[in-house]
């Protein structure tokens, strides 16, 4: 498939008529779309989908409304009419597709869906096809199962990315998506189909053999089961429609608060601000009341001076007078050792008498020390009130009260700097959330919360339910076996189809687990092909897929790779979608929106040598900010065949400028 030309009128941002080219050339199949965010990137990509399919896509790939694809400004000008013709040509067939969309003759300005009258035209080498065989034609050329790899945006990049963990629920369902693709309900119906056979015809069983003797309680049985599984099919099919319910509900709250998110921050911030604005006052106070305290001893600080003088005049005295009564202490032990010496005449150390020389000398030096002690006037009242002064001097002490206060002045003057700092970003963040109301804010987030666990408690009651449903399942199909040995029960009709039907069911189902094999292989052969294509990291081997369509990369040693990089998720995500698109589907053209989101350069320009060669056409829409024309388009210079910029003539209103 190759598209030759789109025109849009009055489709989105797109007011008015305009028309693209796109590139044939097989050589030159690039082309490139640039635009500034909120321009109309994606538009251009819905403006083909719905030409296709009557739909087009918004967050969360959620289906927009048709009144809300009509151009606001066309709109107050009185032009209700929409339209997007698109010109393509397929196995040598050339197309010409249109859709358009006009207000309902009785309705003054439309609101709804319901408000506009919708219209689809296809010719086939210039011959109408009918009304009711133009979607047949569209999907045997594009089936809109497989629209998701040749209409890519980046939240389809983010949804894959979530196939790579293991055992998560998105990727569970996206695992179904996959399989539609490549063509797996084809069967997975046929089985379903084969087990409402089977249910009905176990049914008339049931209800035949009840008339058999001898078979009452199998049939019984048989009855309760099937009751017991109508009972809880009632209940998946109630909790489904709760968990629908639900993930809209969850949907529509997360597109509000997306919105307001800024809001939200803002709001936290100025609540931590007002937090930090009362801490600080509280800290102001306390160091206002340290404060206080300091200055009540800094007269201390003005006497320590003068006391420390004559402390060291007191300390000095008081070492004198210890002196002088430690050097009599000293004397008054001597002279009793030498009085007991002369009136023993006796050695205290050897006890042997001494002689008359020696009682002389000690005669001589006792008077000696009699005579010196006399001198020795100890003034204790005076040592008394010495230590009585020194503790005095002690109590009125200096504190450092001086230098506190200086210390406890910084902390003020830093405080009040950060306060008039706190105080103004608070003044700003309360006219940045003026007009809007934080409180429901708040509440949308709380409800958000509580609906995103809801749906996980749904999801596990459908699970289980479902487990309980395929265990009684097991049980009829045993109970279904055992009566086809017996011979009365064998003779009913109702029976042999019972056996036919349960065969059947067996068959496709070993078919299923076949073809998927089969795929799985081939998605995992072309998605490595991609990948070794994409990566830059020479040492990676392959991709090695798991049973929910997730890849893990191979190294060279043949060991998986744990953990990997934000880009490397992203490269593998691409090389998923390049090999199902590639099982899925001939080659026709790739339509990217946004592709490169957390890629280095290496790997941009990896993509942008590849990818050109695995398409009938190549389109890249991309804004300034991701993409760098001058450098990072060079492996496409020479591939390009077309370039638009995408201009804004008003905030309503794009229009495309050929470069």
């Amino acid at each position: 498939m190759r598209i030759k030309s789109l025109t849009m009128n009055n489709f989105m941002p797109y007011k008015g008529v305009h028309t693209l080219s796109f590139p044939e050339h097989p050589n030159r199949n690039v082309m490139l779309v640039m635009g500034d965010n909120m321009r109309g990137k994606t538009s251009f990509l819905n403006a083909i989908r719905w030409a296709f399919y009557g739909r087009a896509l918004g967050r969360h790939l959620r289906e927009i409304p048709t009144h809300q694809l009509h151009n606001t400004e066309a709109g107050q000008e009185g032009d209700w009419m929409f339209e997007v013709h698109i010109q393509f040509e397929s196995e040598k067939h050339t197309y010409d597709l249109r859709r358009r969309a006009s207000k309902k003759n009785m309705v003054a300005i439309p609101n709804s869906p319901e408000d506009f009258d919708v219209v689809i035209g296809l010719q086939k080498d210039s011959m109408a096809i009918r009304a009711d065989q133009i979607d047949f034609e569209i999907n045997k050329i594009a089936p809109e199962q497989v629209s998701r790899f040749f209409l890519f945006d980046g939240e389809l990049l983010q949804e894959y990315e979530n196939l790579l963990i293991e055992g998560s629920e998105q990727g569970k369902k996206i695992k179904k998506a996959v399989e539609q693709v490549l063509g797996v309900p084809a069967l997975i119906y046929g089985r379903d189909e084969l087990s409402t056979i089977f249910k009905k015809a176990q049914k008339q069983q049931a209800k035949d053999l009840s008339q058999v003797k001898g078979l009452e309680r199998q049939a019984e049985q048989q009855a309760h089961y099937q009751e017991k599984q109508l009972i809880l099919s009632g209940d998946i099919e109630r909790i489904g429609a709760k968990l629908k319910e639900t993930e809209k509900e969850r949907l529509e709250l997360d597109d509000k608060l997306d919105g307001l998110e800024s809001i939200h921050e803002a709001k936290a911030h100025l609540d931590m601000l007002q937090k930090r604005q009362k801490s600080i006052l509280t800290e102001q106070e306390g160091k206002q009341h340290l404060r206080l305290e300091a200055a009540s001893d800094v007269w201390r600080d003005l006497l320590s001076v003068k006391l420390s003088i004559k402390r060291s005049q007191l300390q000095a005295r008081q070492k004198q007078l210890a002196e002088k009564t430690e050097q009599k202490t000293v004397f008054e032990t001597k002279i009793k050792q030498l009085e007991k010496l002369l009136n023993t005449s006796e050695c205290p150390t050897c006890h042997q008498e001494i002689g008359e020389n020696l009682r002389e000398e000690a005669g001589r030096e006792l008077g000696e020390l009699q005579g010196k002690i006399r001198t020795f006037e100890i003034d204790h009242k005076e040592s008394m009130e010495i230590a009585a002064e020194l503790a005095h001097i002690s109590a009125i002490r200096s504190t450092g009260a001086g230098k506190r206060i200086e210390s406890i002045d910084a902390d003020l003057r830093r405080l009040d700097v950060e306060l008039t700092q706190v105080e103004n970003d608070a003044e700003k963040k309360r006219k940045e959330i003026k007009g809007y109301d934080t409180a429901d804010i708040a509440r949308m987030r709380a409800l958000r919360d509580t609906l995103l666990k809801e749906e996980s408690t749904l999801q596990k009651d459908i699970d289980d339910t479902q487990a309980k449903i395929d265990d009684i399942t097991r049980q009829l199909e045993v109970l279904a076996k055992l009566l086809q040995d017996d011979p009365a029960a064998r003779a009913s009709k109702s029976t042999a189809k019972v056996r036919v039907a349960l065969e059947l069911q067996e068959l496709f189902k070993q078919s299923i687990e076949r073809l998927r094999g089969d795929l799985k292989g081939r998605v995992e052969k072309l998605a490595t092909e991609a990948f070794l294509h994409l990566t830059t990291q020479k040492s990676y081997h392959k991709l090695e897929i798991n049973d929910n369509y997730g890849l893990q990369i191979i190294d060279d040693t043949s060991q998986r790779v744990e953990v990997r990089s934000a880009g490397a998720e992203q490269i593998v995500a691409l090389s998923l979608i390049d090999g199902l698109s590639r099982t899925g589907r001939a080659a026709g053209p790739v339509i990217m929106d946004t592709p490169f989101g957390r890629l280095d350069l290496k790997h941009r320009e990896n993509i942008l040598k590849y990818l050109p060669n695995t398409a009938s056409q190549f389109i890249l829409l991309v804004h300034d900010g991701e993409i760098r024309k001058e450098t990072d388009l060079e492996p496409l210079y020479d591939k390009i065949g077309l370039e638009y910029e995408i201009l804004e003539v008003s905030p309503r209103h794009s229009k495309f400028e050929r470069v």
